[in-house]
């Protein structure tokens, strides 16, 4: 007669447990996941794709020459790199030998950049004007976003 109370007793104990597990899931996690599955309309645009990130192409030093107040004119060295979208970087390196060549006409036609007599890289932003245009009648319009000026290695005397 112990066995079946004990029988018994454990169907009711699985009995309760069951059903309290099927009352949690009924009650908390099916309401979940159908809210879930409704949030997700087949009718709406699927989202814009994530923009691509640009490239960034590194060139050889530039040199410069700069005319800081009271001081005569010397001759720096500068980094540039191009800011280019991906899907342009084969486009741009094939043109790349045109551009340094445009750069350098460009940087050695005219005056010494005016500066500040203790200056820095974002002082010589003017240079990096100047070079919007050649960058544009070689690659063409658009083809790269903009010329970086990115330091100064050095300032020969």
């Amino acid at each position: 007669m112990r066995k079946v109370g004990l029988i018994i007793l454990g169907l009711v104990v699985l009995l309760t447990l069951g059903g309290g597990g099927a009352a949690v899931y009924m009650l908390m996690i099916a309401p979940k996941q159908q809210a879930e599955d409704e949030a997700v309309d087949p009718n709406d645009p699927p989202p814009p794709p994530v923009p691509k990130r640009p490239a960034f192409i590194p060139l050889e030093p530039f040199s410069i020459y700069v005319k800081p107040e009271g001081q005569p004119a010397r001759e720096i060295i500068v980094i540039l790199h191009l800011e280019v979208p991906p899907d342009n970087v084969p486009q741009v390196n094939d043109k790349m030998h045109l551009l340094r060549d445009a750069y350098i006409r460009e940087l050695l036609k005219g005056d010494p950049v005016e500066v500040p007599a203790r200056f820095t890289a974002k002082d010589l932003y003017a240079v990096r004007d100047r070079l919007r245009g050649p960058t544009e009648q070689v690659m063409g319009k658009g083809l790269v976003t903009q010329v970086l000026l990115l330091n100064i290695i050095g300032q020969l005397k």
